[in-house]
């Protein structure tokens, strides 16, 4: 009869244990290795103007087998999607900002381009955890030494 206790409970601890891991490992999957529920969301350029930048960027996402899509963003504007030059592994990107920011004083003014990545692989947005100075006709990165943002999920 003492065995059948101790081997209850040594079944319930083993019950227990499972059921932690399964909880603990669903909370927090990990989003650069699993797949989202987010459609492409085909940015387009909503501002164009004469004041221009460039950027040459490498987009390092090791868990994707396909190229996404880079777009720059000040504010809620779509800046500038960039061109995805396969022979060089590079996105290239223009980028015009809206001049209606500096004469609106409704917006806010600002100056600083978020970059955003669509990975189709995993379907999900990723976000630059730093934000970049727009200054007209400036470029960020070279195809020798290109801009190399680090990213996180969008929220």
């Amino acid at each position: 009869m003492l065995q059948v206790k101790n081997c209850s409970k040594v079944l319930a601890v083993c019950v227990l244990c499972s059921v932690l891991c399964a909880l603990t490992s669903c909370e927090n999957p990990d989003p650069f290795t699993t797949q989202g529920n987010v459609e492409n969301p085909n940015w387009t350029v909503t501002v164009e103007n004469d004041m221009t930048a460039s950027m040459t960027a490498v987009v390092k996402v090791s868990f994707t087998s396909q190229p996404g899509t880079l777009a720059a963003f000040i504010g809620d504007d779509c800046c500038g999607v960039a061109e995805y030059k396969p022979e060089y592994g590079l996105y290239w990107l223009y980028m015009s900002k809206d001049q209606r920011q500096e004469t609106n004083d409704q917006r806010p003014m600002t100056n600083d381009i978020q970059l955003r990545f669509y990975s189709p692989d995993l379907k999900r947005i990723f976000v630059a955890t730093s934000t970049y100075p727009f200054h007209n006709e400036t470029n960020l990165g070279t195809i020798a030494d290109p801009l190399t943002p680090a990213w996180k999920v969008a929220e």
